[in-house]
């Protein structure tokens, strides 16, 4: 059985019939320009901190095609890139060919971890909130914190609650929202966590999670937030946004 999350190399097939370069993007299909402005203003922000590495080794898990990390990477970190989907991946590899970052097709809740190496930055591309099984985030919590050295810096960019439910519903009328977890009607078997409603097959996509309980989860896994920009949701985004800029502390009870 595939997990929830596997279900993005579908979206991402696709977005590479229609010519899409990158989740997010906005204009026509020659648009390479995707919606993460704001994103890379905190990469920055952070980045100028004294307490981050001016450089070194940097892995973003859920990479997607790439965008943020050849962003770090034109600063002179050299890359690694993780993602469920292998088309991701390949449209990663195909848009990165100048830059010396490396694309891996892997599960982040599953990783090789001697493999792959320590990091001085571990970045979360929009990647935790696809994550809906407790077991698995706490796997991609162990694995962030496992990967990435002692005076290493993980960078969470996440969507979070409180997430305004009726505006959910209005702009998206097809999903369903169950306590923190936002389900879309999924007509493919073998995934797990598929539930039915109405007699109709949802997969969970999401977890829109408080800010605050995710700052905890935090808290727990070992970081500690040093830097946190939250925006709450409104009319044009249901769900909140987290940006974290968070140092390793190896001395948690």
């Amino acid at each position: 059985m595939k997990k929830a999350y596997e279900g993005h190399e579908v979206v991402y097939q696709k977005m590479r019939k229609k010519g899409i370069h990158t989740w997010g993007q906005k204009g026509g299909a020659k648009t390479v320009v995707s919606c993460i402005p704001e994103t890379r203003r905190f990469l920055k922000d952070v980045l100028a901190q004294p307490w981050a590495p001016p450089k070194g080794r940097v892995i973003e898990f859920g990479c997607g095609t790439g965008p943020l990390l050849r962003h770090i990477c034109e600063r002179g970190f050299t890359g690694v890139g993780v993602d469920i989907s292998k088309t991701a991946i390949a449209m990663a590899r195909e848009q990165s060919r100048s830059l010396d970052i490396k694309f891996i097709q892997g599960d982040v809740c599953n990783l090789n971890k001697r493999a792959l190496g320590r990091f001085d930055i571990v970045i979360d591309g929009l990647c935790l909130h696809c994550i809906t099984d407790a077991k698995d985030r706490k796997a991609y919590f162990r694995n962030v914190f496992k990967v990435l050295k002692n005076d290493g810096i993980f960078i969470l960019l996440t969507m979070c609650g409180p997430i305004n439910r009726k505006r959910l519903l209005e702009l998206y009328k097809d999903q369903k929202i169950v306590k923190k977890v936002i389900y879309l009607p999924f007509d493919k078997k073998g995934y797990k966590g598929l539930s039915m409603f109405n007699g109709e097959p949802y997969l969970p996509t999401r977890y829109i999670g408080h800010w605050k309980d995710i700052l905890k989860e935090l808290y727990r896994s070992g970081f500690e937030p040093k830097l946190i920009r939250y925006k709450a949701s409104n009319r044009e985004d249901c769900c909140g946004t987290l940006t974290v800029g968070a140092l390793k502390n190896d001395n948690r009870n």
